[in-house]
């Protein structure tokens, strides 16, 4: 399902940036040419930007990342990483588990297993 909406995504940037692209043709040289190479800039951005995330997508979608988290990970671990490289943990632990990992909160960067 969510595949099918990121393939149609992708098909509809396709076909807008091949309308500005023609659009750009149409103009030729003899018109203001600048806003519709920036359009196309941006809608060229926004396609790569939805291609790595159906990539992404499809790569991970027979991974249960969640699951790991909870059950295989010591949280005290993930805890240390995020403080050393300054991620908030909030990124990483939804609230259910913050609340449930609270006693790993105070663990220091320096941690090692």
């Amino acid at each position: 399902m969510q595949m099918e909406k990121l393939n149609a995504k992708l098909t509809e940037l396709t076909t807008e940036l091949q309308a500005l692209e023609d659009e750009l043709k149409a103009i030729g040289k003899g018109g203001d040419t600048t806003s519709v190479k920036s359009k196309i800039e941006k809608k060229k951005a926004q396609l790569a930007k939805a291609q790595l995330q159906a990539r992404v997508k499809e790569d991970l979608k027979t991974v249960a990342l969640g699951t790991s988290k909870i059950n295989y990970m010591d949280p005290r671990i993930t805890v240390a990483w995020c403080k050393r490289n300054e991620v908030p943990i909030e990124k990483v632990f939804n609230k259910s588990l913050l609340g449930k990992f609270s006693w790993a909160m105070e663990v220091e960067p320096s941690y090692r297993f």
